[in-house]
């Protein structure tokens, strides 16, 4: 079923391509179906959310919302993701939600909570939302941002450099995004049956 997408995706992607060099991109059909265009997935929601009673230390800049740095998560690097768990082209635009990485051994707690089974384009919604003005709102303000996962599993590295273990974003565009950086022994989250509708990343 992921090979099948991929496909799809690649299809589609060769599709913009071709028309684009015409000067006619009709994306009309296409905004329903998982296809990224300007860094950002074409599927936005309209979900306003509390930030638990208190101000996110991130505010408007140029219309993206900025990755939390003050709230102990891991950032991402990408030459346009601003830290969050994204494809390197994309951003954290208003009317989306912006996945996350957490520290190693710990899973991510927030995502869209209209989101409760494994079907597009929910299994999109993960992370924080950021809103029409650009801050970011917790889709649940009384859970923490990450979790330990239950089980945890050690990693032992006996390469002679570091290697990187990364875990799949989910909630989210599924790609290998989240690395935890194995010097000697590092920390796996294992996700258990209450992480997001049952499933594992």
């Amino acid at each position: 079923m992921k090979v099948a997408s991929v496909v799809i995706v690649a299809a589609a992607r060769n599709f913009l391509i071709a028309t684009a060099k015409h000067g006619d991109i009709h994306l009309g059909g296409l905004e329903h179906r998982h296809i990224h265009h300007k860094g950002r997935a074409l599927s936005t929601v309209e979900n306003p959310y509390a930030l638990n009673g208190k101000k996110a230390a991130i505010g408007k800049r140029t219309g993206h919302c900025q990755f939390p740095e003050d709230a102990g998560l891991v950032a991402v690097a990408g030459s346009s993701n601003g830290g969050w768990a994204m494809s390197p082209d994309e951003c954290c635009e208003p009317g989306a939600f912006c996945p996350y990485a957490c520290p190693p051994g710990e899973l991510s707690m927030q995502w869209d909570p209209k989101a409760t089974s494994y079907s597009y384009p929910q299994s999109m919604h993960g992370g924080l939302f950021c809103d029409d003005d650009g801050k970011i709102k917790k889709p649940f303000p009384n859970r923490p941002y990450c979790v330990k996962g239950t089980g945890n599993v050690g990693c032992r590295n006996k390469a002679s450099s570091n290697v990187a273990i990364c875990q799949t974003v989910l909630p989210g565009n599924e790609a290998m995004l989240i690395p935890t950086n194995v010097e000697t022994l590092a920390t796996l989250a294992i996700p258990g049956p209450e992480y997001w509708a049952g499933t594992a990343a």
